[in-house]
């Protein structure tokens, strides 16, 4: 046995082999003789045709080798009889040898290319294919081609065409294969829907006689999105979703009857059918489960669906075991459904109504039903019943959402009964309306159904349960058809509550947004008790009101009252607390009445209301009697102290008074609009106060009247001090200048002190000013200035008749004198600015803050700068400027704490120091650490001088030019124009600390005095200068002195000693120019008078003066062009001298010696033993000047010499040496000739005309000779 099996393992081996090589052979063999082939179509079409047992014709072929066999490529093949034949066109025809000795399996295949079918359901619900070879003739090309074995058709393409289903699927590529065995099809196939990718595989088993039979389609690796916008489904098509997709179904007669689908799906994506001529956005529905069956026709179906899963995570649906009918009988009947998901897609789908599609897709709805039946006939009856829990919808839009919902629903065909679950939490929710939600539960049942004209709604009682509020309310609604406002028919009782619950209820689109503000910010407390509301008539016709032409249209009230209310009736107002009041809410309006409390004064007739919410105005009256604190308690409490809060603040009232309160608010503006206010104030007697100026008034009588821009209170009589006076006040519109916020402004006579003392920063001129004057005062507030920050001024007028002024010139003023004044100060005091003008001589600008106080003058009409933080500045240019008083003023204030000194800098036309006038200089002061520096710069001087803060401490100067020129009203007093009494200073000359003054330049007017040197010395009782020398010039003055005593008892003595090597620079330095023309000798004078060194008078002082000087002339002297030589009548004289001796006088008088002295008393000016000789003349003088009465009283004699004249004459006549000769005899003759010629003149009378007579030589006393 095992030898015959391993004989015949080996005989099968070896058969194998045989046949492969057999096989191999043929292969060759039929490989070489396809060229053959090619030659002979004629026996391929024979051949061909007995296999297709009918003609078989085409036009060419061409042969080739393939893996399976030879490969015939026919042109234009024709199967059929040729009259009629079956044209298929080029075809490729595989002859498989071997693959045909397989069973069932042909021989050959018929290849077709390119073809372009379309599966098309028809009108009555058959599908046909349309595309294939031949159909188009109306023949049937697979009973053609039946007989050539298998049909492949490669590289297809494929429409799938059903309009009455909305399918429109095209397949840009198709490979079937279709074998064909009497009426029995089968066939498979592979689609690629895009191209690429995996394909889609189905299958088809038919019956071609009946029409029966099944198909699947499906793929493991679905991509939806090949499918996008292929077909819809109600309006409904894909767009992406990947996962497994199968599906078979079953055909009878050509129509499908069943379908059965297996889907597991992610990512799913759907795309709705427009809506309102938008496209819509892709809806995800995210994983998708589907096992599911369909039966029937579209007229009517069955769906079963054991099993369908939508969504992924938290947001998973389960609609497992849902049954739906559609068609002329229609139901539905599930466990538990959840139809959020169903409602979304419904949104989807063009097969429900616009409206429905827009109000689902947007408020979203979701409701979970449990034990639902529905079963009805489509135009026939219907009953359904279900548990409804938790529906919701959202707000969208003017309308409001819900959720909560809850209860048992029974329908039918007429209307609907929904018991509600008291249970669930209902919740409110109208943002567009209430705008916050309200949570409620209900208890009760609703009825809908349709009438005629709409639908009614109805509860016999429904009670609804809130948080804090409680209401039963019954009646209904009816809704018409005609799109119009419904219906309403409703009563309701709710219970205490809350008047903050009334927020909530606002219809805020319906309602102004200005009447909803106000109504939020006014309703704040209290209690509404007793409610009561009815509303009946079809809102075509609201408002409800009882007017002409709407009587009976319907009716809407509402009555509550108000228990310890409190209502703001304007957010800068004062509310209305302890408010008790009947409430009636009357159409679109409403009303209250009652008491109230506003800032604590009571008001015991309160009317408030608005007649209409549509163009809605509150309106408020009130009035009240009261004390006059209560009524400012008011004021500070309202919008008022916002802006004049610190004015309010300040105020303090007492007494009896009567108040009126009217406002006017528009509240249906969507912009907020100031209310009107109209109120007044009536003061009897009362008692008022301002607490930061310390103003006290009593028995204020007038009125004031308010509004809600401010108040005005004009002529109030005021009494203050005992004084009457006139206050007025205003704020607001009702100031004069519009720039201005609050203005207020007084009249009275007042105390400079008293007003001192309160303006803060001025305080510091207390001690300078007295007296009193009549004053306005005017206070202004600007607008927009901030409570804490209050830019304010205070502004006072005077001419200043009775008050004094007492300050270093310029700025002195006597009580008498009127001087125009302005002081503006800026408030608040404590840190405030005050600016004072005193017309074009003086602006002063000065703070105090946090008692530093900084103060700036300006000088010569520009205005004052920014006043420093602490400190005096002072700056400007003025006429005239007294060094010392200046600087006298700065180092006291500067020793006060209070008011230290920065700098002064002034520049002055004529700056007065030690005597002199320096014109255009400028002093500068300022502190250094060892006391105040002062630098005076100018073309006629130029130094420093250094005040010391210590006392006793010597002030030292350095000059270094000085240009002494007296000043213009001292040369005044030099020529004694007019008679003034000596006045004794008050100051005490002990208090001058020693002085130190070193001047490198020392002129007196042009007269150059070379180094100057000044020293001084405190005494008791007194100052004595210990030194006053120049030294390096011509001029050589060596001074000293004393300045004793205090007030009238001071006494000025000074002693001087002058060695001149120039007299006439020296006189002309001090005044007496273009009288002497060189001349050297010395000067001695020594002098004392009552009073300091300002009070020096000719008239006054006690002198005794001596000179004797020599080599010089005098000049010619016009009348009262000289003051020494005119008090001595030589000035007078030249006329007289001209005529007389003109061959002497004519060009001067020079002098070979001047000699003499004299004495001042009691303004006689007396000398006896003055001489002046010359080479042409000696004049010899006596007598005295009377300096009070300006009179003359002298005697002059002139004694000629002979030199003159023949030296002259010899000139004349013989040249140089006849002036020789001449010279020779006037030195012999000199004396004996004196005698020759000479004359005596008196001069008296006044100093303007004197008079001069000549003195006979006889009666001429004898003039003595000296030496």
């Amino acid at each position: 046995m095992r030898r015959h099996w391993h004989l015949f393992k080996r005989g099968t081996w070896y058969t194998l082999v045989l046949l492969l090589v057999l096989v191999a052979g043929l292969s060759i063999a039929a490989r070489q003789l396809l060229p053959e082939i090619d030659r002979h179509p004629q026996q391929i079409q024979q051949w061909l045709s007995a296999r297709a047992q009918r003609p078989v014709r085409f036009d060419a072929v061409h042969t080739r080798w393939t893996r399976l066999g030879p490969l015939l490529e026919l042109k234009n093949l024709r199967v059929g009889e040729p009259a009629d034949p079956l044209r298929i066109g080029d075809a490729e025809l595989v002859v498989s040898p071997f693959i045909g000795l397989l069973p069932s399996r042909s021989m050959t295949e018929l290849r077709l290319r390119g073809l372009d079918l379309t599966l098309q359901r028809q009108a009555n619900g058959q599908w046909r294919v349309r595309g294939l070879p031949g159909q188009q003739d109306e023949g049937d090309p697979l009973q053609a081609l039946e007989h050539l074995g298998e049909l492949q058709i490669v590289q297809a393409k494929l429409r799938v065409f059903a309009p009455e289903l909305g399918l429109d699927l095209r397949v840009p590529r198709i490979d079937l294969r279709l074998k064909v065995n009497g009426s029995r099809l089968r066939a498979g196939a592979r689609a690629w829907l895009r191209g690429t990718g995996t394909p889609v595989e189905a299958a088809i088993d038919l019956d071609r006689s009946t029409g029966n039979g099944r198909v699947y389609a499906g793929s493991r690796q679905a991509d939806l999105s090949e499918l996008a916008g292929t077909f819809r489904v109600g309006g409904v098509s894909l767009l992406s979703g990947r996962g497994r997709l199968r599906g078979w179904a079953k055909l009878d007669a050509h129509r499908i009857v069943g379908i059965r689908v297996d889907a597991g799906l992610l990512d799913v994506q759907l795309r709705g059918a427009p809506l309102q001529g938008k496209a819509l956005a892709s809806h995800t529905l995210g994983e998708l489960v589907v096992d599911a069956s369909w039966a029937g026709t579209v007229q009517q179906w069955t769906l079963h669906m054991p099993r369908l899963r939508v969504g992924t995570g938290n947001r998973r649906q389960t609609l497992d075991d849902l049954m739906v009918a559609g068609g002329a009988h229609y139901g539905l009947r599930a466990k538990q459904l959840d139809a959020a998901p169903l409602l979304q897609l419904a949104t989807l789908s063009d097969v429900l109504p616009v409206g429905l599609r827009h109000w689902l897709r947007t408020t979203t709805p979701d409701v979970r039903l449990q034990d639902v039946d529905v079963v009805g006939q489509r135009g026939g009856s219907m009953r359904a019943s279900a548990y409804i829990g938790d529906f919701r919808f959202d707000p969208v839009g003017h309308a409001p959402g819900m959720r909560g919902v809850s209860g048992w629903v029974e329908a039918d065909q007429s209307g609907l009964r929904m018991r509600f679950d008291k249970t669930a939490q209902v919740t409110f929710d109208w943002p567009a309306g209430f705008g916050v939600p309200h949570a409620f539960t209900l208890d009760g049942e609703a009825v809908l159904w349709h009438e005629p004209d709409g639908w009614a709604v109805r509860t016999p009682g429904l009670a609804i349960a809130g948080a804090e509020i409680n209401a039963n309310a019954r009646g209904g609604i009816t809704f018409q058809n005609d799109g119009s406002h419904p219906h309403l028919d409703i009563a309701a009782d709710i219970g205490d509550t809350p008047v903050s619950v009334a927020h909530g209820f606002w219809i805020h689109h319906l309602m102004p947004e200005g009447t909803v503000k106000w109504l939020d910010a006014a309703l704040q407390g209290g209690t509404l008790r007793n409610t009561h509301a009815v509303v009946a008539g079809d809102l075509d016709d609201w408002p409800f009101r009882n007017e002409p032409g709407m009587a009976g249209a319907g009716v809407f009230r509402a009555e509550t009252r108000i228990d310890n209310g409190t209502i703001k009736f304007q957010p800068d107002w004062p509310a209305a607390d302890h408010l008790d009041a009947d409430v009636s809410f009357i159409a679109d309006g409403f009303t209250v009445n009652g008491r109230a409390q506003l800032a604590g004064v009571i008001v015991p007739n309160l009317q408030a209301g608005i007649a209409r919410f549509g163009e809605a105005e509150l309106t408020v009256d009130a009035a009240t009697t009261g004390d006059a604190k209560q009524f400012l308690s008011l004021l500070r409490a309202s919008h008022l102290h916002q802006e004049y809060g610190e004015t309010l603040d300040g105020l303090r009232a007492a007494g009896p008074a009567q108040a009126t309160y009217k406002m006017r608010l528009p509240l249906h503006h969507d912009e907020p609009v100031p209310p009107v206010i109209d109120g007044s104030v009536t003061l009897n007697g009362v008692r008022l106060q301002e607490t930061r100026w310390k103003l006290d008034f009593t028995q204020v009588r007038g009125s004031a009247k308010f509004d809600q821009g401010g108040f005005v209170a004009d002529g109030l009589q005021v009494r203050s001090d005992g004084l009457p006076g006139q206050l007025s006040l205003r704020a607001g519109p009702h100031v004069r200048d519009p720039a201005q916020a609050f203005e207020a402004q007084l009249h009275m006579q007042a105390e400079i002190g008293h007003l001192l003392d309160k303006a803060g920063s001025l305080g510091w001129l207390k001690p300078h000013m007295s007296g009193s004057s009549l004053w306005s005062v005017e206070l202004a507030v600007p607008r927009g200035a901030a409570q804490a920050s209050s830019a304010g001024a205070l502004r006072l007028r005077s001419n200043l008749v009775g008050t004094a002024l007492n300050l270093p010139a310029p700025l002195q003023k006597p009580a008498t004198q009127a001087w125009p004044t302005a002081v503006d100060l800026r408030l608040p005091f404590d840190n405030g600015e005050v600016e004072v003008t005193l017309g074009q001589q003086l602006s002063l600008r000065s703070r105090t803050m946090n008692d530093k106080t900084g103060l700036r003058l300006q000088f010569g009409g520009a205005r004052a700068g920014e006043s420093p933080a602490h400190g005096l500045l002072v700056a400007g240019q003025v006429d005239r400027l007294d060094a010392l008083d200046w600087i006298e003023f700065a180092s006291a204030g500067s020793k006060d704490a209070g008011l230290p000194l920065l700098k002064i800098d002034l520049k002055a036309k004529h700056l007065r120091l030690l005597g002199g006038d320096f014109a255009d200089a400028g002093v500068v002061l300022s502190p250094t650490l060892r006391g105040t520096a002062v630098q005076i710069d100018g073309a006629s001087i130029d130094g420093t001088l250094l005040i010391p803060e210590q006392d006793n401490a010597a002030v030292t100067a350095r000059f270094d030019r000085l240009f002494w020129v007296p000043a213009a009203d001292e040369k005044n007093t030099a020529q004694v124009t007019a008679p003034a009494a000596a006045t004794a200073s008050s100051f005490d000359p002990s208090s001058i600390p020693p002085l130190q003054i070193d001047v490198s330049d020392f002129r007196l007017s042009d007269t150059e005095m070379g180094a100057a040197r000044f020293r001084s010395l405190p005494v008791a009782g007194g100052l004595r200068m210990e030194e006053f020398t120049t030294r390096g010039g011509k001029q050589r003055v060596t001074a000293t002195g004393s300045w004793l005593g205090k007030g009238a008892n001071q006494r000025s003595m000074f002693e001087l000693d002058v060695e001149s090597d120039d007299i006439g620079k020296l006189l002309s330095g001090v005044g007496f120019g273009g009288q002497v023309a060189s001349g050297k000798g010395k000067l001695n004078a020594n002098a004392n008078w009552r009073g300091g060194p300002d009070a020096f008078d000719v008239r006054t002082v006690s002198a005794a003066m001596a000179v004797d000087a020599k080599d010089g002339r005098l000049l010619e002297v016009e009348p009262g062009a000289g003051r020494v030589l005119g008090l001595l009548g030589v000035a007078q004289l030249r006329r007289r001298l001209l005529l007389d001796f003109s061959d002497l006088f004519g060009k001067g008088f020079t002098f070979d010696r001047v000699r003499g002295s004299a004495r001042l008393n009691h303004a006689q000016l007396t000398t006896n033993d003055l001489i002046v000789r010359g080479p042409a003349a000696e004049l010899h003088l006596r007598g005295s000047t009377d300096l009070r009465n300006q009179r003359f009283d002298q005697t002059v004699e002139v004694l000629p010499k002979s030199g003159g004249l023949l030296t002259a004459v010899g000139a004349l006549a013989g040249g140089p040496i006849g002036a020789a000769v001449g010279a020779v005899a006037n030195a012999v003759l000199d004396k004996p000739m004196q005698g020759l010629g000479a004359k005596t003149y008196r001069v008296t009378g006044p100093w303007v005309e004197p008079k001069i007579e000549v003195i006979e030589r006889d009666a001429a006393a004898p003039t003595p000779r000296k030496p």
